[in-house]
């Protein structure tokens, strides 16, 4: 499938490129990005190709904006929509990326046509989890997560009943894995452009928000989150999903199971080591050795403030 052509018109120079390369690098919706300042050049270009998507300056007349071929279009307004074509839909220009992401990317959820997001492709579903408390698992985790972003879109998934994320991510996108968790659950669709939608971004790296109240962490059964897992790998294009796991899940072993890779850390002292003998014991007994089988156990050094 092609990817689609996102277009992006207006005068401030500065502020085009610096949008451009926030969308660039949501790699997961696969857009093909374009940017002018010529209207004449941008008119050329769409007799030339199909643009899906185009945002335009209002500062370009209308009358000159209305000979731009586009599929959806949309005019970059600075205050109150004045003057917008019938088939133009105002959006603020002076917010952030990801709320002028969700306007269109929602938009497109109830078109139902205007972006049809790239079959999934498979991917990495790892795990990382510790029987040992404080040791540093989620720095760890999200260390590894910006690494592998290089190679391909990661998305980072807190499953902690304590995640800590107003320090990790102090951005707020105003939706959780509990609001994704529910669009499954109602077979909503369109699960790849939801994710986009409410998915934070930090060094390359997409996470959705954890689940902020214990309870509702603890209802969400072990179907549900091998549900989750199978339908993000359906519907997106990941190539890692990392999953950042505590105890109070329910289902943690069979969700251990379906990684592929496991990290488990640990340190020397005796209490980390009787912690690691008990969990490894646990998993036999309990018909999950075979987690074990794909287990890459890290010896790290706590520091202070470590999580």
């Amino acid at each position: 499938m092609h990817p689609k052509n996102f277009v992006i018109c207006d005068v401030e120079k500065e502020y085009a490129r610096n949008l451009m390369q926030a969308i660039s690098a949501r790699k997961e919706l696969g857009f093909q990005m374009h940017l002018f300042q010529n209207l004449e050049h941008l008119e050329a270009f769409s007799k030339k190709k199909e643009i899906h998507i185009l945002l335009l300056g209002e500062d370009y007349p209308a009358g000159k904006r209305k000979e731009i071929s586009a599929n959806v279009r949309y005019v970059l307004v600075k205050g109150e929509e004045k003057g917008l074509l019938p088939d133009e839909k105002g959006i603020y220009k002076y917010q952030s990326v990801d709320m002028i992401l969700t306007r269109i990317l929602e938009d497109s959820m109830d078109g139902g046509e205007l972006l049809r997001h790239k079959e999934g492709r498979g991917g990495q579903l790892i795990g990382i989890y510790s029987p040992v408390h404080r040791i540093g698992k989620t720095r760890f985790a999200l260390e590894l997560g910006k690494e592998l972003s290089k190679e391909g879109p990661v998305l980072y998934l807190n499953l902690e009943e304590y995640s800590g994320m107003d320090y990790y991510f102090p951005q707020n996108t105003g939706q959780n894995l509990g609001d994704l968790l529910y669009y499954i659950r109602q077979d909503k669709g369109n699960l790849g452009l939801r994710i986009s939608a409410m998915a934070g971004q930090t060094g390359g790296l997409d996470y959705v928000a954890p689940i902020p109240v214990i309870q509702d962490l603890r209802a969400v059964g072990e179907e549900e989150w091998l549900r989750l897992f199978e339908e993000i790998f359906s519907n997106c294009m990941y190539k890692h999903v990392i999953l950042d796991l505590g105890d109070g899940i329910r289902g943690l072993y069979p969700i251990l199971r379906a990684c592929r890779t496991v990290y488990t850390l640990y340190t020397d002292d005796p209490v980390s080591q009787a912690k690691l003998r008990q969990y490894s014991e646990n998993l036999r007994v309990t018909g999950f050795e075979d987690v074990l089988e794909h287990t890459v156990q890290k010896k790290v050094q706590v520091k202070a403030g470590d999580l």
